[in-house]
Formats: C-alpha cells, structure tokens, sequence
C-alpha cells in the first residue's frame, strides 16, 4: 500500500511540476513527431562546423538523433521544464553521446557563440520573442530549423509539408544579414 501511494504521489507532482513550466514557457514539452525528426535529418547540410543548439529540446527526441548524424559537432540541448530535462539526463546515461550536452537553462540567457545550426520546436510567440536575439548573436546566414511554426517576420528559404496533422511542416530559415 506504502508503495502504490509513493508511486501516485510522484506521479501527481510530477504532473503539477509539468503543468507549471507548461505556464511558464507557454507550450507543453511535445516530441517532435517521426516525420518531422525526418525531415529535419534530410535537410541537415554537409559540412556545417561549429555547435548546433536545440531550443525547447523536451524529452530528446531530436537532441540525440541530431548526436547521432552530426557525430564531429557538439549538439547543446536546452530544456528548462524540470521533467522532461530529467528524461533526458537519464537517457543519456543509457546511450552516452560524447558530443551532446544537456542543460536546464532559459535559452534566452545564453549566449549563441559558434552556432552554425539552430533546430527547434517553439510556438510562434516564442519564436517572435527570440528573433531579435539571433539576428544580434547568430551570423548571417546561418541556418535555422523549426518544427512546425513559422517564425514571424522572417522569409522562409523553404517549407517542407508533411502528411502529419501533429507536425504538418518544417520551415528552414538563414538568419538574414543587415538587420
């Protein structure tokens, strides 16, 4: 009995600890769907150098296939809602990507240095807030991967449709120059 109601007393604060830092980032930690991982593998270009960060990682569903095919590259993976972070943290320690590194930090207080591909899985809102921030801090051109939603005020170079009603598109972006 003891046990059954340590595992429904985990269960019930985990899901208020999820359903906070859902009020707080404004978007459930939703895994990029199959199609969507797919799309963003094919449209990944050869002989990027530099870091690649994952904004809004979530449970790692793309951080550790971006380790895996991007092996020569450190993948920086940020998540900031404490539980999926945690999943995370414990999968990596089942499948070990020397090249991957997991942090639990608000991407906005970060800085973007030697980043030659952004991926993420943000809302649009999020994503209008964090233009400004990688027009100043990324290059020009550099390359940037959103799962699903557009990225208000910038010219996608290409939008790769899905059939997948969870993830319907990919846009990709360079950061234009000149702002």
């Amino acid at each position: 009995m003891l046990f059954e109601y340590s595992i429904l007393c985990v269960t019930v604060v985990g899901v208020l600890v999820s359903l906070f830092y859902c009020g707080v980032t404004g978007i459930s930690p939703i895994p990029s769907s199959s199609p969507s991982r797919a799309c963003i593998l094919e449209n990944l270009p050869e002989g990027l150098s530099g870091n690649v960060c994952e904004l809004g990682a979530g449970w790692g569903t793309l951080a550790f296939p971006l380790a895996a095919a991007l092996p020569d590259l450190e993948i920086i993976a940020f998540e900031l809602s404490p539980i999926p972070w945690l999943f995370m943290l414990a999968r990596d320690k089942l499948t070990r990507r020397n090249n991957l590194t997991i942090h639990r930090r608000n991407f906005f207080k970060d800085k973007f240095d030697d980043v030659s591909l952004v991926v993420c899985y943000l809302h649009s809102e999020c994503l209008e807030k964090l233009r400004p921030k990688m027009e100043s801090e990324l290059l020009p051109g550099t390359l940037v991967l959103s799962n699903t939603f557009e990225i208000p005020g910038w010219e996608p170079e290409a939008i790769h449709r899905l059939e997948d009603s969870f993830c319907p598109q990919v846009y990709v972006y360079r950061v234009p120059g000149n702002i």
